[in-house]
């Protein structure tokens, strides 16, 4: 099956794309490079695999990479709450008129599979938040997500994640997700200064959002036109709970800021089971991507190209 993965190049399509390959599909990344394609160097040695260079929102480009093509992943986006808020132009355009772009270039018999993202429910305090809940963003990112969300769900043939916030280790790193973003803290300042400590996250590590796009390509008859909340319940859990998980396996000091607050203010506990009785689980729990990323880390300079942290 040739598979088309739209900004393939970053952190999620850098774990994806050899998943893949690997899974015998013939792979076309689109992707504007912004951020380099370093993280996909192993896979030219691939012949399945292919670049086009290229942005989301120019039409000839999209046309010509979605020749042939069987499954799009559509994974070009601004990503986050920092990204969004420092290039509100760039994020609306990209989030929004990216995706309307794809979908009047491709035909109708083209699949998409979307991962987008549980920032769409916003703050939600007293209920969980199921697949059937009205979305309330309260951030550009969210909003942005959820418009395009829309856009598919009408256009049809399509399966939509919400997908917790992604944590763990791609050859495409990125320190400003919170999981990795405490971690990192953790082990190289020793100290770590958190907000709203109360407020509930859901996490899954990248390689389990990886394998539920592959998961969609497999049961694409039974998924199609849903919407599916991607996580699990075990790792619901408030940036308390995380930073003492964490500081059960790294020493460092923990301060809680009764004064300041998170700019990105969701808070929420969500249900994954619609997902789960589809038959998917995720694999990788909060101890082992702590491991995982204190191994990391041992690799990773604050000062070279993943010198992206944001706030906690």
């Amino acid at each position: 099956m040739r598979v088309m993965v739209t900004g393939g190049a970053g952190y999620l399509g850098c774990t994806l794309v050899p998943m893949l390959l690997e899974a015998g599909h013939d792979v076309v990344v689109l992707d504007s490079l912004r951020k380099g394609g370093q993280g996909l160097l192993a896979c030219a040695s691939s012949p399945l695999f292919r670049v086009v260079h290229g942005d989301i929102r120019d039409e000839r480009v999209v046309r010509e990479a979605l020749a042939g093509v069987d499954v799009i992943i559509h994974l070009a986006a601004i990503v986050g709450f920092p990204a969004c808020a420092k290039d509100p132009l760039l994020a609306r355009t990209t989030n929004v008129d990216g995706t309307l772009n794809l979908l009047r270039q491709r035909s109708p018999g083209q699949p998409i599979i979307y991962p987008s993202s549980l920032s769409n429910y916003g703050t939600v305090v007293d209920q969980v938040c199921t697949e059937e809940m009205e979305p309330k963003p309260i951030t550009l990112y969210g909003v942005t997500k959820f418009e395009a969300e829309k856009q598919l769900l009408e256009s049809g043939n399509v399966v939509v994640f919400r997908p917790a916030t992604a944590f763990g280790v791609s050859p495409q790193m990125r320190l400003d997700l919170l999981f990795n973003e405490f971690v990192y803290r953790a082990i190289k300042e020793r100290f770590l200064l958190i907000y709203q400590p109360h407020y509930v996250r859901a996490f899954i590590h990248v390689g389990d959002i990886a394998r539920a796009m592959l998961f969609a390509i497999e049961h694409l008859d039974q998924m199609r036109d849903q919407i599916y909340n991607l996580g699990s319940e075990s790792l619901n859990l408030t940036k308390r709970e995380l930073a003492h998980r964490i500081r059960a396996k790294v020493e460092f000091t923990l301060q809680i800021s009764e004064d300041g607050e998170d700019p990105d203010k969701r808070n929420y506990r969500v249900d994954f089971s619609k997902l789960t009785k589809a038959g998917f689980r995720v694999e990788m729990g909060v101890d082992e991507g702590i491991e995982e990323l204190i191994r990391a880390f041992s690799l990773v300079d604050v000062s070279g190209p993943f010198n992206n942290l944001a706030y906690v």
